[in-house]
C-alpha cells in the first residue's frame, strides 16, 4: 500500500504586523523529507511508526513548518500546497501532521482549504488522518474531509512524536483492520492563551483526565482537546473537542460534547497558572524574590506565539529601575546588531533597540552599551535542534547596557532551551533576572528555574485578550463577553 505523508505548518498570528513568507519557512522535498534527521515531531512519529510496516510504501510529499509570526504570504502558502497535492496520485492513504492554526492573505483556514483539495485529489475512498498541535483552530467544515484527527495532549508539547505515531496508527486501523472512523466535534466560544492551558496543572490537567477517560470507553479510537490559537483575529475560534470513533456516529457527537460541556461549565477556573503580575508588579517581585534566579517571562511579545521579539517595554522597566546582573534574551534587531559588528568586541556604543516592527506596542529605546560578544551564528547549530522555521542564522551579539546583557539577533529566534545561551557563552543561572520573551517556560528552561514569573507586557500576545482589538471574531466568545 502506497501512503502520502508529509507536514505542513504554522501558527499564523494576525496582529503580527509582518507576513511569513517562502523564507521563513524550513523545507525539505520528497525523499529529502525521510532522509533528514528525524526529531521527536509528529512527522518523524509518522514515518516511524509507517517504516515497520513491510506492506506500507511512503510516499514523501514536503515538509515545510515556520515558527509562529504572521500571517502567510498567500503565494508561500500556495507553493507549498502544491507540493503535497502533486503528490498525492495513486494512494490508497494519507497522514499528514499539520498545526491547525495556519492563515494566509485572504485565507482565514488554511488547513480546510488545504484538505478540501487533497479530498478532491485522492477521492472519497482514501483514508485521511491528521495529527495536529494542541493549539490548533478547527472548524466544523474541515470534519468534512478527513477520517480522523489526533491532537497533542501536553502543553509544553511534548508528545508531538507521540501524536505523530497515533495518527499513523489509526490510518493503518482504517487500512487493514476495517475500522470506519465517525468523528464528533464540538466548539467552545473561549479565547483561551496557552498560558492558562498548562496541562500539568489544574484545571487543564483534569480536562485532559477527563478525555484518557473518553479514550478509554469501548468503541473510541482518540479523543482531543485543542484549545486554540487565541491571537487570530477570525470569524470561527475558539476551543475544540474531538472524538473519533468505530463506526458509532451518535457515540463520538455525545463525547465530544460530554468534553466540551465540562470545558465551559469550568470556563471561570482557567487563569494563567504561572505566577503572573502585570509588568510593573512582575518587575518588582522579581526584584524582591528570594530565589538567586527568577525567570521573568515577557509573554505580551512571545515568539512562540507569533510575537514581534522586538518590543523593548520591559527591558526599559528594568534598566529605569537601574537593575543589575540581568541577561535579557532577546531582542530582533538586524541594524543594531550591524552597528555592534561594526564596533567590535569591548567597544562602548549608543544605538536604539527594539521598537522598530511592532510600532504599535513599543517604540525604539535609546541605551548605551559595551559589545561584550559577536557570534556568526554558527554555533546556534552546535549540537542544539535548530527551530523549524529558521532557514538561515544571522549574527548574534550580547550588549552589556548597565549591567544587563542583551541578546540581540540579526534573525528572529525563540529560545526555548538553556543551551541556546549557553553556546553564547551565557550561564542563566548566573544572573539575578533572566527575561526570556516567552510565555510559560518550556520544559528544558522549567527545569533549572528556581522560580518563574509572567509578565503581562505589551505586543502581539498578550495573554489579557481582552486588551486586544478583535474585529472579527464571532460574538459573544467568552471572555470578551
Amino acid at each position: 500500500m502506497r501512503v502520502l505523508v508529509g507536514a505542513f505548518g504554522h501558527e499564523s498570528n494576525t496582529f503580527t504586523p509582518f507576513l511569513t513568507t517562502a523564507d521563513d519557512f524550513f523545507v525539505r522535498w520528497g525523499a529529502e523529507t525521510l532522509q533528514m534527521p528525524l526529531r521527536r515531531s509528529s512527522f518523524a512519529g509518522i514515518v516511524e511508526t509507517l517504516s515497520r510496516r513491510g506492506d506500507i510504501a511512503l510516499v514523501p510529499s514536503l515538509t515545510a513548518w515556520a515558527m509562529p509570526g504572521g500571517v502567510v504570504a498567500r503565494p508561500a502558502y500556495e507553493q507549498f500546497k502544491a507540493g503535497i497535492l502533486a503528490a498525492a496520485q495513486n494512494v490508497d492513504g494519507v497522514c499528514l501532521a499539520l498545526h491547525g492554526a495556519m492563515r494566509a492573505e485572504g485565507l482565514d483556514y488554511c488547513e480546510d482549504d488545504l484538505l478540501a483539495d487533497l479530498r478532491a485529489r485522492v477521492g472519497q475512498d482514501v483514508p485521511i488522518t491528521v495529527a495536529l498541535d494542541m493549539h490548533a483552530n478547527l472548524i466544523r467544515n474541515t470534519m468534512r474531509y478527513v477520517d480522523a484527527l489526533v491532537a497533542y495532549k501536553t502543553a509544553p508539547h511534548d508528545d508531538a512524536f507521540e501524536t505523530g505515531q497515533r495518527a499513523a496508527q489509526l490510518l493503518l486501523q482504517i487500512l487493514t483492520e476495517g475500522v470506519r472512523p465517525c468523528i464528533g466535534f464540538a466548539k467552545i466560544p473561549f479565547l483561551l492563551p496557552g498560558e492558562m492551558a498548562q496541562t500539568s496543572l489544574d484545571p487543564m490537567k483534569s480536562m485532559m483526565a477527563l478525555v484518557a477517560e473518553v479514550e478509554r470507553i469501548p468503541g473510541v479510537l482518540s479523543a482531543s482537546l485543542m484549545n486554540g490559537h487565541c491571537w487570530a483575529d477570525v470569524p470561527d475560534i475558539g476551543v475544540s473537542a474531538v472524538v473519533v470513533t468505530d463506526g458509532d456516529a451518535a457515540l463520538a457527537q455525545a463525547q465530544a460534547e460530554r468534553i466540551a460541556a465540562e470545558f465551559w461549565a469550568r470556563r471561570h477556573e482557567f487563569a494563567i497558572s504561572a505566577e503572573a503580575y502585570d509588568l510593573e508588579e512582575a518587575v518588582e517581585t522579581a526584584l524582591a524574590a528570594a530565589e538567586p534566579t527568577v525567570f521573568l517571562s515577557d509573554s505580551g511579545d512571545n515568539p512562540g506565539a507569533g510575537g514581534s521579539t522586538d518590543v523593548p517595554a520591559l527591558l526599559a522597566a528594568l534598566l529605569e529601575r537601574q537593575v543589575s546582573s540581568v541577561l535579557y534574551a532577546g531582542m530582533w534587531d538586524r541594524d543594531a546588531v550591524e552597528a555592534c559588528l561594526a564596533a567590535g568586541v569591548g567597544a562602548e556604543i549608543s544605538l536604539e533597540i527594539g521598537g522598530k516592527l511592532d510600532v504599535r506596542h513599543g517604540r525604539p529605546l535609546a541605551v548605551t552599551g559595551v559589545v561584550r560578544s559577536l557570534f556568526d551564528g554558527a554555533a546556534w547549530r552546535g549540537g542544539l535542534r535548530q527551530a523549524m522555521g529558521r532557514t538561515r542564522i544571522g549574527p548574534i551579539a550580547v550588549l552589556n547596557v548597565a549591567g544587563i546583557d542583551v541578546v540581540l539577533s540579526a534573525t528572529r529566534h525563540s529560545f526555548e532551551d538553556p543551551l541556546q545561551l549557553r553556546v553564547l557563552g551565557l550561564e542563566p543561572l548566573d544572573y539575578r533576572i533572566v527575561v526570556l520573551k516567552r510565555g510559560y517556560l518550556t520544559t528544558e528552561f522549567a527545569r533549572i528555574a528556581p522560580r518563574s514569573i509572567l509578565a503581562f507586557t505589551p505586543g502581539c500576545t498578550n495573554c489579557r485578550v481582552e486588551r486586544m482589538e478583535f474585529r472579527r471574531v464571532q460574538r459573544p466568545m467568552f471572555p470578551l463577553d
